[in-house]
C-alpha cells in the first residue's frame, strides 16, 4: 500500500469527525480508514490549497489500491451535538400543547353534551315532533352495511397492501422504465385536460394545461440526463425498504398517532366554539375572544402535525444514512437502527425539530388567518391586495417546507442544531440545488403516480367484492336506485389505498433525500463501503462520485 499523505499540522480528535448516527453513538461509525469530507477551504482540481499549505486532495478511502488521503481538520463540521440541540424550541412546543390540553379539557368540562350547549345556558324549548317527516320511508330502508360492504373493506385493505408491495417491487427492478412512464403520463394528464377545457370549458384554462403539456415535453429533454442518477437511488431506497421495515411500521404508528390527535382537535375547536362563541355569534362571526382562541388552535394542529411529521421523517433519514455509512463497515449496522434514530429524534434532535416546524406553523397560521380576512371582505382593492399576500406566503411555505426536508435530513445524520442544519442545506442547494429538484421532481412523479394507481385498484378490487358478495348472498335491490353503502365503501377503498401507499412513499421520499444529502457530503463514504453503488453512481453520476460538495 502506498504511504499516507498528510498535512503539517496533526489531525483532530476523531470523535469530531464522526457523524451521530442511529443509537446516539459516535464512536466510530465510519471504517477505520475513513476521512470525512474536506471543508470549502480548498479546491482539489486546481491546485489551490489550505491558505500556507500544500495542495488538498479530494476526500478518500484507503484501499489496497489507492493511498490514504488525510484531510484537514473537520471540526468547522460533524461535530457531535453537546446535549440537546435547540431546547428553548421543545420547551416551548412542550409549554405550547399542555396549553392546548387545558383549554381543551376547560371547554369540554363547560358543555352539557345532551343538549350541545353550555352548562349554564338556558334549556332550549322543546321540539314538536313533524309528522309529515316522519314515518316508514325516512326510517325504514337504511343504509345496509352488512356483510357485502364489511368484506369489500377488508379485501380493498388486503388489496392495498399487496398493491403497495408490488409498486415496491417494481421500483426495485424497473426504476428508469418507471420514471420515464410516470414523466410522461403527467404530460399526458395536461394533454387530455386542456383539450377537454379548450372543447367543453375555458380556452385560456385550455390554453394553460396544454403550456404545461408541452413544457414538460421540452424539460425532458433537458433532465434525461440525470434520469439513470435518479432510477439509481430509486433503486437503492427499494432496496433498503424492503430490508429495514421499520421505517414503515413507524409511518403507521405516526398515522395512528395523528388520527388519534385529529379526535382530539376536532372535540376541542367544536368545544371551544360553544363555549367562548356561543349565542353572541352574530351572523356566523366569531367573537374576539373565539377568534383568538380559534387562531392559537389553528396554529396550535399546524405547529404539532408539522413536528409528527418530522419527528418521522428525521427517524427515517437516521436509518437510511446508517445504511450508507455503516452498511458494509467493519461497524456494520446497529441492531434496530430504526429504534435508536427515533430515540435522537425525540431527545437531543427535538428541539431542532420543534424549531423548523415552528417556522412553516406560522406561515400556515398566516395563511389560515388572511383566507379568513379574504372571505369577509367586499373591496375588490382589498381582496386583491390580500390573494397577493396569500400567494407569497404560500411561494415561501413551499420553499421552507423543501428546505426543510434537507434541513432535518442535516439534523438526523449529524445531530446539528437547526441554524447550523440550515447554513450546510444552503451550501448544498447553492452547489447542487438543481440536481437535488430534478430527482425529487421525478420521484414525486413516480410516488404520485403510485399512489393514485393503489387507490384505484382499491377502488375497483371492493367494487368487485362488494357486486360479487351481494349476488352470491341473493342480496335485495337497493331501493331508490343509489346505494349509499357502495358510494361510502368505494369511497373508504380508496382513502385506504391512498394512506397505505401514503405511508411507502414517506419513506421513499426521506430515503432518497437522505441518500442524496449523504451522496453530496461524503461520497467517499460510499466507495469504502459499497463499491458496486459507487460505481453505478460514478457512471450516472460523474459529478458525485469523485469529491465532496464541501471541497
Amino acid at each position: 500500500m502506498a504511504d499516507v499523505k498528510t498535512y503539517p499540522y496533526p489531525p483532530a480528535d476523531a470523535s469530531a469527525m464522526q457523524p451521530m448516527l442511529p443509537g446516539g453513538s459516535s464512536s466510530s461509525p465510519y471504517p477505520p480508514s475513513a476521512y470525512p469530507p474536506q471543508p470549502s477551504s480548498g479546491d482539489p482540481y486546481n491546485g489551490k490549497g489550505v491558505a500556507g499549505g500544500p495542495a488538498t486532495a479530494p476526500p478518500g478511502y484507503g484501499t489496497p489500491n489507492e493511498p490514504i488521503v488525510q484531510g484537514p481538520p473537520p471540526e468547522a463540521r460533524f461535530q457531535p451535538p453537546n446535549g440537546p440541540q435547540d431546547l428553548w424550541a421543545a420547551i416551548l412546543f412542550v409549554i405550547h400543547f399542555l396549553g392546548f390540553g387545558a383549554l381543551t379539557a376547560y371547554a369540554l368540562s363547560q358543555i352539557n353534551w345532551s343538549t350541545m350547549r353550555r352548562k349554564d345556558a338556558p334549556a332550549p324549548a322543546p321540539s314538536t315532533p313533524n309528522s309529515g317527516s316522519g314515518g316508514s320511508g325516512s326510517s325504514g330502508q337504511g343504509i345496509d352495511f352488512g356483510t357485502a360492504a364489511i368484506s369489500a373493506v377488508i379485501v380493498a385493505a388486503i388489496a392495498a397492501v399487496c398493491a403497495s408491495i408490488g409498486y415496491l417491487l417494481l421500483m426495485r427492478k424497473f426504476p428508469k422504465q418507471l420514471i420515464k412512464l410516470t414523466y410522461f403520463l403527467t404530460a399526458f394528464y395536461f394533454l387530455v385536460a386542456g383539450g377537454f377545457m379548450l372543447v367543453f370549458a375555458n380556452a385560456i384554462v385550455g390554453g394553460i394545461f396544454l403550456f404545461c403539456a408541452a413544457l414538460n415535453i421540452l424539460v425532458y429533454f433537458w433532465i434525461r440526463k440525470r434520469i439513470p442518477f435518479t432510477a439509481v437511488l430509486l433503486s437503492t431506497v427499494a432496496d433498503v425498504t424492503a430490508q429495514y421495515t421499520g421505517p414503515i411500521w413507524l409511518g403507521i404508528a405516526s398515522l395512528l398517532v395523528e388520527l388519534v390527535y385529529a379526535g382530539i382537535f376536532t372535540l376541542s375547536i367544536i368545544a371551544c366554539s360553544i363555549v367562548f362563541n356561543g349565542s353572541e355569534s352574530n351572523n356566523g362571526r366569531l367573537t374576539g375572544t373565539m377568534y383568538i382562541v380559534w387562531v392559537f388552535l389553528v396554529f396550535s394542529m399546524y405547529w404539532t402535525t408539522q413536528v409528527c411529521q418530522n419527528v418521522v421523517h428525521v427517524s427515517i433519514s437516521g436509518v437510511f444514512a446508517a445504511f450508507y455509512f455503516l452498511q458494509g463497515s467493519p461497524a456494520g449496522m446497529p441492531a434496530n437502527p430504526t429504534m435508536g434514530s427515533l430515540k435522537r429524534a425525540m431527545t437531543t434532535s427535538f428541539g431542532s425539530i420543534c424549531y423548523g416546524s415552528l417556522l412553516v406553523a406560522i406561515i400556515q397560521t398566516l395563511r389560515a388567518v388572511i383566507d379568513g380576512a379574504k372571505k369577509n371582505n367586499d373591496s375588490p382593492i382589498v381582496a386583491f391586495i390580500i390573494c397577493c399576500i396569500d400567494c407569497l406566503l404560500a411561494c415561501l411555505q413551499g420553499i421552507l417546507e423543501a428546505f426543510n426536508k434537507f434541513a432535518f435530513c442535516q439534523v438526523a445524520i449529524y445531530g446539528k442544531d437547526y441554524c447550523r442544519a440550515a447554513k450546510d442545506t444552503w451550501q448544498l442547494i447553492k452547489d447542487r440545488g438543481i440536481e437535488a429538484l430534478i430527482a425529487d421532481s421525478l420521484i414525486d412523479n413516480v410516488l404520485g403516480f403510485g399512489m393514485l394507481l393503489c387507490a384505484g385498484i382499491t377502488t375497483l378490487v371492493s367494487w368487485l367484492v362488494y357486486a360479487a358478495t351481494r349476488a352470491a348472498t341473493n342480496a335485495p335491490a337497493v331501493s331508490g336506485g343509489v346505494d349509499v353503502a357502495l358510494i361510502i365503501v368505494l369511497i373508504t377503498a380508496a382513502v385506504l389505498g391512498a394512506l397505505l401507499f401514503g405511508l411507502l412513499s414517506m419513506v421513499i421520499d426521506s430515503g432518497v433525500t437522505c441518500t442524496f444529502v449523504c451522496l453530496a457530503e461524503d461520497p467517499a463514504a460510499l466507495k469504502a463501503t459499497k463499491p458496486e453503488l459507487w460505481e453505478k453512481i460514478r457512471i450516472t453520476y460523474p459529478e458525485a462520485a469523485f469529491v465532496s460538495m464541501y471541497s
